[in-house]
């Protein structure tokens, strides 16, 4: 049994921060029933160039998930999701500022409903705050989350190229809701949970106040070099075959008594660079003043070998290196799959894909993946099986296109 067998949550999430959140609970067994628009889905479900056919982005992020259909707008319809809270034990959304609220669907009144409800909003920026009414994505996240000011080259800030502010804040919120749930367990109590997209991006920045406090100023941009200190070799070099992903990222530590850089002396055939028998590099802070000497002798050696290589032979002599992996790199790899992170699952327009699962190994229970759901494909079952309502009143709700 999943952890969160038994557990129903009302999904009134789109894009991607608030669906990470639902399918995060999903993933851990949770009845999660997603609440899309009859006929056009939630906003990320179609493209312009591909309508009527589930985006892949949308498969991602909404596996394991019921789809049902409800114009939240109608009377008829606001009085579904009304009986629907009372049988649920988590609201979560992620529509604008004020959305919910204008809905007829706040906090109090879901409250009154079903005292023990947890009520999840997730939104760019603190409800308590002067940019609570703002609208916020990704990168405004991390702009205002202090990632982006420690991130790029010294004279050009350059943001992420994934949505952490996205993903990582629903994974929080998914965090935050079990913990909820364990709490009412053990107190008998409903409550109310707000996270913000910047919130967490400043939590999630927390070693930028360390060179704040130390410097008594902000970090500085140092592109694929090592923040704290200048010290080398921390950079990113390149590999044979020389495309745009071939990289490795190289470091040895600035700790006194490490032998990482002889280490990588002997392996590159540079013993005459070792620390002791070379003034130049004699330790981390020299060497970054003699940078081109350094980096000039470690791409000379890698101009034979692949990312994969590379990495494999410094890290067998305990030597931290990281090769530049993409999104094919880990598709294609097998490993991936052994290991469980990548997972298959059999959409029906887009057949079989691999998509990352949960990150987490539990010994408890394994996650059964399954695709993301049709549009309104739990509709019946829902409607009339959880709420009763008659199939004729169902068949009137769809002509109203309510449903």
């Amino acid at each position: 049994m999943a952890p969160l067998t038994g557990y129903r949550v009302l999904d009134m999430t789109q894009f991607e921060a608030g669906t990470v959140c639902t399918e995060t609970l999903a993933w851990l067994g949770a009845e999660v029933l997603k609440v899309e628009r009859p006929g056009k889905g939630e906003l990320g479900r179609y493209t312009a160039k591909e309508p009527g056919v589930d985006s892949y982005g949308f498969i991602a992020m909404n596996m394991n998930k019921k789809s049902i259909t409800c114009n939240a707008k109608t009377p008829e319809g606001l009085e579904i999701l009304k009986k629907l809270i009372k049988k649920c034990d988590v609201v979560v959304e992620n529509m604008g500022p004020g959305s919910m609220d204008r809905l007829g669907l706040t906090y109090e009144e879901c409250k009154k409903l079903n005292p023990k409800i947890i009520y999840a909003s997730l939104k760019g920026f603190n409800r308590k705050g002067k940019y609570a009414n703002y609208p916020a994505f990704d990168p405004i996240a991390t702009h205002t989350g202090v990632m982006v000011s420690a991130t790029g080259l010294p004279e050009k800030p350059i943001k992420c190229g994934i949505s952490v502010a996205d993903s990582g804040t629903g994974k929080e919120l998914a965090g935050a809701i079990v913990a909820a749930l364990l709490q009412r367990e053990r107190e008998g109590i409903g409550q109310r949970i707000d996270i913000a997209m910047q919130d967490f991006m400043i939590t999630l920045s927390r070693s930028q106040w360390e060179p704040y406090y130390m410097n008594g100023k902000p970090n500085r941009r140092v592109a694929n070099g090592m923040p704290l200190e200048d010290v080398a070799p921390s950079d990113t070099y390149p590999c044979k075959p020389f495309g745009q992903n071939d990289y490795v990222h190289i470091y040895t530590s600035r700790h006194p008594g490490s032998h990482q850089w002889d280490e990588l002396c002997d392996v590159i055939n540079r013993p005459d660079l070792k620390e002791a028998v070379c003034p130049e590099c004699k330790d981390p802070y020299a060497r970054f003043a003699n940078k081109d000497l350094v980096d000039t002798a470690i791409k000379d050696w890698l101009k034979n070998y692949t990312k994969e290589e590379a990495m494999e032979i410094l890290a067998s002599h305990d030597i931290p290196a990281g090769a530049l992996l993409d999104v094919k790199d880990i598709t294609d790899d097998p490993q991936y799959e052994e290991t469980g992170i990548m997972v298959t699952v059999d959409h029906p327009q887009r057949g079989k894909v691999k998509y990352p699962g949960f990150a987490p190994q539990m010994s408890g229970f394994k996650i059964t993946y399954q695709s993301s759901p049709a549009l309104g494909g739990s509709d019946d079952e829902v409607y009339h099986d959880l709420l009763g309502i008659s199939e004729e009143e169902i068949a009137s709700l769809k002509e109203k296109k309510v449903i």
